[in-house]
């Protein structure tokens, strides 16, 4: 969902080079955004924050109340905090700057069909702060030893990494596990912490202190 034709079709192109994304269409307002999610349901949006007739923020507001399965992705020039903070209350799932490269775009594509956030790594450290900054809510309880000590060592280790911004492939890759493996230890994390998304269990492990430097970590970890 982006004005610019060009930059549209820069998006498409580059996607349609991945055998495993089907491209079920563009839009170029805000309006016709809102009109196609509602036909199509697609999986993954891409989304610029200054679109025509109704911006990006409005228009990932009424997504998100469309169905909120749809992953959002903010490909957009604009990392003001207050935007970044709004964007992220909404529930976007990634937030890059129009200076990623088309790398960063795939990877935050397979990263949040798998799950997990991603963000620009001059994002990530406004994010580390506002995670740091949420406190008693619904989007991650506060950690505690009780739950903690219900994991496993295999489920410490992998939620460690999880937090640290480890998508299940690398962390399948680096433990020597099949992916499904991976993912059925996230499943039973969540179940025992009763978090249920990789934002939440990045508080928890912050909340337990497993990530002792985690405004610096979280710039690091952005490719999956």
């Amino acid at each position: 969902m982006e004005d610019h034709h060009i930059v549209r079709q820069g998006i498409r192109q580059l996607l349609k080079l991945r055998n495993n994304y089907e491209i079920v269409g563009d839009a170029g307002d805000g309006a016709s955004a809102i009109k196609k999610t509602k036909e199509l349901l697609p999986d993954v949006i891409v989304l610029d924050i200054s679109i025509p007739k109704i911006n990006g923020i409005e228009t990932a507001k009424q997504i998100r109340s469309i169905n909120k399965n749809i992953k959002i992705i903010v490909l957009t020039m604009y990392e003001a905090r207050e935007l970044i903070t709004r964007m992220i209350d909404i529930g976007v799932s990634a937030y890059l700057n129009k200076e990623s490269t088309d790398t960063d775009l795939i990877a935050a594509i397979d990263a949040t069909m798998d799950g997990q956030m991603f963000f620009s790594p001059s994002v990530s450290k406004i994010m580390a702060e506002k995670l740091t900054e949420r406190t008693g809510d619904s989007f991650a309880p506060e950690a505690n030893e009780e739950t903690y000590g219900k994991l496993t060592g295999r489920e410490k280790t992998i939620l460690y990494m999880v937090a640290e911004g480890y998508c299940s492939k690398e962390i399948a890759k680096h433990l020597s596990i099949s992916r499904n493996t991976v993912n059925n230890h996230r499943g039973n994390i969540m179940k025992k912490v009763n978090i249920h998304d990789a934002v939440g269990l990045t508080k928890y492990a912050i909340n337990l202190g497993l990530l002792v430097n985690s405004d610096q970590k979280d710039i690091e970890h952005n490719i999956c």
